[in-house]
């Protein structure tokens, strides 16, 4: 599906809409955030409710300074009206998410993560809970700091079990980051799991979260470590024995690409994981990338497309996917001029592929899109940008 519009949350300014027809783009402002109580710099994607209500977490302000879930409910107008969900304290309750988008459950409750704040201000997992009179937040796991994992980045994912994995950045026996489960006991209660500690070689530093594979097996990337010390992408694969971490492929900083911030990799349907790299690539500005299977059982890494930086460069965003295997995606840089775009990757026959910018920022309509965006039904793009507009911080 062609895209009809693309819905950009900026801090301080907006979330704007970009109209897509066939040859042309019209771009719309459709909240403008001030900072304060209602939150600043949004540096995670949106996730959307089966109402097509929208939610997201803003890193800084809020009712209490430390950060905010909110929520975008369009209204009969055509409009959309901002609420704060939850303003953390600082406190026990969290502080502070940082890539860190939400996922919602069957019942509509919220799960994320806060890279702060907690027991030992070193990050925790919560739960928000909605009721006829509003939400409550719950803290699921306070990260001590120890071989359970410190300051997860990124957001979470469910398996079919009701069971949350996510990643850290720090902590581990190594001090470079985890891969956690947490498992519901008795009502909330939940237990945390090491899956794997990071060494180096394996990865290090996670800032991404994970994607889970229709087979049932974790995949994400590590900005740092690997064999290369460049970036890794793994895969982390369950048995009988317990969770076993394999290197599908370490970037070595050159032409393959360097740095893999990319919140989410992306599988298709024939198992091809699809990521960016902010780094690296045949201009060193960043890559688009694809993992592909060989009969050998070994990865074969081939990057699709190099940003040289003339008007987009360095993706820290993952990818999604049109029904026809188009990718779209943003970039957090430009050309001086330009602070970042939003742009679709257009699958052509022979396995080529053509860039194609559908919009280009200039500061007053946002500047570094760090998040990937979200499609509906419809076609439309939603996302959001570190900073930008008339106010930005």
């Amino acid at each position: 599906m062609i895209p009809k519009a693309v819905y950009f949350l900026v801090p301080l300014l907006a979330i704007s809409l970009l109209t897509i027809p066939a040859t042309a783009q019209t771009d719309e402002t459709l909240y403008s955030f001030t900072g304060y109580a209602d939150g600043g710099d949004p540096l995670s994607s949106l996730v959307a409710d089966s109402s097509g209500n929208l939610f997201g977490t803003a890193f800084v302000g809020g009712p209490n300074g430390a950060g905010e879930v909110f929520e975008l409910t369009r209204t009969p107008s055509g409009s959309w009206n901002q609420s704060v969900v939850y303003g953390f304290t600082g406190g026990a309750d969290g502080a502070n998410p940082y890539y860190a988008d939400v996922i919602l459950d069957a019942a509509g409750n919220l799960y994320g993560t806060t890279v702060g704040g907690g027991d030992h201000n070193l990050g925790v997992v919560f739960k928000l809970t909605r009721s006829e009179t509003g939400w409550t937040e719950s803290v699921l796991y306070s990260f001590a700091g120890g071989s359970d994992g410190a300051n997860p980045y990124a957001g979470l994912v469910f398996d079919k079990a009701g069971n949350l994995f996510g990643t850290t950045y720090g902590g581990g026996s190594g001090g470079i980051g985890t891969i956690f489960e947490l498992s519901p006991g008795t009502p909330g209660q939940w237990t945390e799991t090491v899956l794997h500690t990071f060494t180096g070689l394996d990865g290090d530093s996670p800032a991404g979260g994970l994607t889970l594979g229709r087979n049932g097996n974790l995949y994400a990337v590590t900005q740092g470590g690997g064999a290369h010390h460049s970036g890794a992408v793994y895969q982390l694969t369950h048995s009988t024995r317990g969770w076993n971490e394999t290197v599908l492929y370490s970037f070595t900083g050159g032409a393959d690409g360097s740095s893999p911030y990319a919140e989410r990799l992306l599988i298709d349907n024939s198992g091809h994981i699809y990521g960016t790299t902010e780094g690296g690539g045949a201009h060193q500005l960043g890559a688009v990338f694809r993992l592909s299977l060989l009969p050998s059982h070994h990865w074969k890494e081939q990057v699709l497309y190099s940003f040289d930086g003339s008007v987009a460069a360095n993706p820290a965003s993952g990818l999604i996917a049109d029904g026809a295997g188009n990718l779209y995606g943003t970039c957090v840089n430009g050309n001086g001029e330009t602070v970042g775009a939003v742009y679709k990757l257009l699958r052509q026959p022979g396995d080529q592929w053509t860039e194609i910018n559908l919009h280009v920022f200039n500061r007053e309509d946002g500047e570094f899109p760090y998040a990937s965006p979200i499609s509906d039904a419809a076609g439309n793009l939603y996302g959001t940008t570190l900073l930008g507009g008339t106010g930005s911080m």
